[in-house]
């Protein structure tokens, strides 16, 4: 069984996160870490739990946990505090849902966690990695097919609706995100991308509508993003899907359209919660582990 810690286990992440691991076959939560809280029930914070987790939160983690990964959530932790702990337990694995301020990712070895591009370095020995940022996971597993084909050779135009908090976090990280994923795989796509944002209606709903030049025939588009076949949470499609019928799962659906010859028309749905959040950083914890991708991931959605 994989022994999991939490840090700032008092955090909204956290509690998405606690309510998909109980559920999980192959994990058992051994410490949920919460400075100032603790001797409190889990439940007192995290509501939902209740009548589902009979667990306390305890203070500040140990360089020695009882653990086998160690999920860092809201803030929890320093980059000395990060390093200190990697250098003193290199066995243990970890999985940062929200970015460190001043950490040096690649010094440290961390796999910037979008399976759907870095899927091969997840299961071949990393031993952390960092969860996207939801309007970074949505665009990017929306476009990343296309650069591979070399095919982002204009400016980009992202209309992305989402909630308050995730667009007050995502201004500037996902755009630095997405211009630097891209520009890996296409050396030529530079920084051409312009994102608005504006507020969805719920807090689960964020869409991404995006807008090209591609000369290419929509048959040919549709082969190029055939090479999700073998991804459990990425499934383009070409019809038109709303954001609500993937919450509560850790689906990204793409619907591609051609409105002419020339130009092309992607629309990303997810919920932000899970992607870019607590889903995505369980799948990253799957593939660090060698499981199955959607083990105890395989959520109905809440709306048909």
């Amino acid at each position: 069984m994989i022994k999991v810690a939490i840090t700032g286990a008092d955090s909204r992440e956290a509690g998405e996160l606690i309510r998909i691991l109980i559920n999980h076959p192959e994990v058992i939560i051994t410490i949920l870490s919460a400075p100032g809280r603790e001797g409190m029930s889990v439940t007192s914070v995290h509501h939902g739990l209740i009548g589902e987790l009979k667990m306390n939160f305890s203070g500040p983690l140990s360089m020695t946990p009882d653990c086998s990964v160690i999920f860092v959530c809201g803030n929890s932790m320093t980059a000395a505090e990060f390093s200190a702990l990697q250098l003193a337990r290199p066995d243990i694995k970890t999985v940062i849902i929200e970015a460190i301020p001043n950490l040096d990712t690649d010094r440290l070895g961390i796999v910037y966690g979008l399976p759907e591009i870095n899927r091969k370095p997840l299961v071949r020995g990393a031993v952390s990695a960092i969860v996207p940022s939801p309007v970074a996971s949505v665009v990017l597993t929306a476009l990343y097919p296309l650069s591979l084909h070399m095919l982002l050779n204009d400016s980009l135009k992202v209309r992305l609706s989402a909630p308050s908090d995730i667009i007050a976090k995502s201004k500037g990280q996902a755009e630095k995100e997405i211009v630097g994923m891209l520009s890996q795989t296409q050396l030529s796509f530079g920084n051409r991308i312009d994102i608005r944002f504006s507020e969805s209606a719920g807090s689960r709903n964020m869409k991404a509508d995006i807008s090209l030049s591609c000369p290419v025939s929509i048959e040919q588009i549709n082969e190029i993003y055939e090479m999700y076949d073998d991804h459990n949470f990425a499934f383009p499609i070409s019809s038109s899907v709303s954001d609500s019928e993937v919450c509560g799962t850790n689906k990204c659906v793409i619907s591609l359209h051609k409105d002419d010859d020339s130009s092309l028309r992607i629309e990303a749905v997810a919920d932000p919660r899970m992607r870019g959040g607590a889903g995505e950083a369980v799948h990253i914890m799957n593939l660090l582990f060698g499981l199955h991708e959607k083990t105890g991931l395989a959520l109905k959605s809440s709306e048909f």
